[in-house]
C-alpha cells in the first residue's frame, strides 16, 4: 500500500457513494447556479425550453459498467426530483466521454439550439476518483497515480459543475446576464476503451483540433487545459505547441491547469476550465478577449474551443 494524494470535497460527500453521492453532488451544484442567477425553479416556461445535458465519466473499469448504467438510467430523474426543475424526459441526454464530456455537451447544444429543439442548455458535469477502490487500484495498476515512489502521474478527484449555456434567442431575454461567449467547438472523439490506459492513439489529435479552434483567432490571453501531471498529456501539449509555434495567436498566453489545485476531476475538468475563464472575464483579470480551452480523455479523445469576452 502507497499513500496517494487526493482531493475528496470534505464535508459534503462524507459517507456517499455511488448514485448517492453522484445525485448529491450534482444537486448542489444546480443549487448554486440557481443561486447565482436567480433563476426560479418553478418557472414552468423558462425549463420547458432547455435541454439538460448530464456529464459522466463512463466506465473506468469492468467492474464499473453495472454502476454506470445505473447512473445514466436513474441519475437525471433523481436530479430533477430533488431540484424540482421542470425539464422534460425527452429533453435530457447523458454525454459519457470522459473529461471532453462538457465540451462535447456544448456542441451538442449548439446543435440543438440551430434545430430549434430548445433556447437553452443546462450542463451539469459530476464525477469522482476518490470514492471507488477498483478505480484507485485500477489507476496505480497502470502506474497513473501520483505517490511518493511514482512522483508523475494525477491526484484523484472529485467535483460537480453546472452551466447555463444559452443560444442567441435566449440571450435577448429579459435579466439575461451574458459573461462569455462561446466559439470554434471542435470535437475529435475516440470510443471508450474498457480500462484506462497510458498514452493516446494519436499524439497529433490535439494539435489537429486546437489548429481547427484557433483558425479564426486573433490573439489568446489565456489557456485552461487538462493537464493532470501525467506524461504522456504532457507530451501531447508539447508536440501541439510545436506544430503551432509557427503562428502568433498563442504568443504570450498564459497557462492555467485546474488539476494542480483540485486534483484530476475527470468529466467535470472541462466545466471547470470554463467557469474559471469565464470568471477571468466577469472580474477582469483575463488576459485578453479570447481564452482556449481544451480537454482530454483517457482514451486519447480531445476536445477545444474559445470563450469570447462579451461586448459591452
Amino acid at each position: 500500500m502507497e499513500p496517494v494524494v487526493g482531493h475528496p470535497l470534505r464535508g459534503l460527500s462524507d459517507g456517499f457513494v455511488g448514485l448517492g453521492l453522484y445525485g448529491l453532488l450534482a444537486e448542489e451544484a444546480i443549487r448554486d447556479l440557481l443561486a447565482y442567477t436567480k433563476l426560479a425553479p418553478d418557472d414552468e416556461r423558462f425549463w420547458e425550453g432547455t435541454g439538460l445535458f448530464l456529464c459522466l465519466p463512463g466506465a473506468r473499469t469492468p467492474m464499473q459498467e453495472e454502476s454506470e448504467l445505473l447512473l445514466r438510467e436513474r441519475l437525471a430523474p433523481l436530479i430533477m426530483r430533488r431540484t424540482r426543475l421542470g425539464i422534460r424526459p425527452g429533453s435530457q441526454r447523458v454525454v459519457a466521454r470522459g473529461n471532453i464530456s462538457v465540451l462535447a455537451a456544448m456542441a451538442e447544444a449548439a446543435a440543438a439550439f440551430s434545430e430549434g429543439r430548445f433556447q437553452r442548455a443546462l450542463i451539469v458535469a459530476v464525477d469522482s476518483l476518490t470514492r471507488d477502490l477498483d478505480v484507485l487500484e485500477a489507476l496505480a495498476m497502470s502506474r497513473r497515480l501520483k505517490t511518493p515512489q511514482h512522483p508523475v502521474g494525477l491526484m484523484p478527484g472529485e467535483a460537480a459543475a453546472a452551466l447555463l449555456v444559452e443560444g442567441e434567442a435566449g440571450v435577448g431575454r429579459p435579466g439575461a446576464r451574458v459573461e462569455a461567449r462561446v466559439e470554434a467547438l471542435h470535437v475529435r472523439d475516440i470510443p471508450d476503451a474498457d480500462l484506462p490506459r497510458e498514452g493516446p492513439p494519436n499524439v497529433l489529435g490535439l494539435a489537429e483540433v486546437l489548429e481547427r479552434t484557433l483558425e479564426r483567432s486573433n490573439r489568446v490571453g489565456d489557456v485552461y487545459g487538462d493537464l493532470n501531471g501525467e506524461e504522456s498529456r504532457a507530451m501531447e501539449w508539447g508536440m501541439a505547441l510545436a506544430r503551432l509555434r509557427a503562428r502568433p495567436v498563442l504568443a504570450g498566453a498564459r497557462t492555467h491547469w485546474p488539476a494542480i489545485s483540485l486534483g484530476d476531476t475527470g468529466a467535470v475538468s472541462g466545466a471547470i476550465s470554463v467557469a474559471a475563464a469565464t470568471r477571468s472575464f466577469v472580474r477582469d483579470y483575463a488576459h485578453g478577449d479570447e481564452i482556449l480551452i481544451w480537454s482530454r480523455s483517457d482514451t486519447g479523445s480531445v476536445a477545444s474551443g474559445l470563450l469570447i469576452r462579451p461586448r459591452e
